[in-house]
C-alpha cells in the first residue's frame, strides 16, 4: 500500500486553528479602536470647519448670527455664542457615542 503523506495531520491543523484564533483576537479590537478613533476625528473635522465658517461670516456680518442646530454629514451640531464682560465666543458642540464634545473660538477685537 501506497501512503500519501501530502496533507497535514490532526496536530497541524489545531496548532494554526489557535494561531489564528490569537490573531484574530488581537487584530480585531484594534480595528475596532482605530474606526471609533476615525469616527471621533471626522466629526471633529466637520465641527472644526462649521466653526471656521460660522466665524468667518459673523466677522463679515456682525449683526447676523445665528445660533442654533445644524447638520453636517448626518450628524447634528450645536451652535452658541457666549458673551463675557469683554469677550465673544463661538462654540460648536456635539455628541458622539453618548459623550459631548465642544470646540470654542475667541473673538478678538
Amino acid at each position: 500500500m501506497i501512503k500519501n503523506h501530502k496533507g497535514f495531520t490532526f496536530i497541524e491543523a489545531v496548532i494554526s486553528l489557535n494561531l489564528l484564533i490569537i490573531f484574530c483576537s488581537i487584530i480585531v479590537p484594534s480595528l475596532s479602536l482605530i474606526l471609533q478613533k476615525k469616527e471621533a476625528l471626522i466629526l471633529r473635522n466637520n465641527a472644526d470647519d462649521l466653526l471656521t465658517d460660522l466665524f468667518h461670516l459673523y466677522v463679515l456680518n456682525r449683526d447676523e448670527f445665528n445660533e442654533g442646530t445644524f447638520m453636517r454629514n448626518g450628524k447634528e451640531y450645536s451652535v452658541e455664542m457666549h458673551r463675557t464682560n469683554n469677550s465673544e465666543k463661538i462654540c460648536v458642540s456635539w455628541f458622539n457615542r453618548k459623550k459631548e464634545s465642544e470646540l470654542c473660538e475667541e473673538i478678538m477685537e
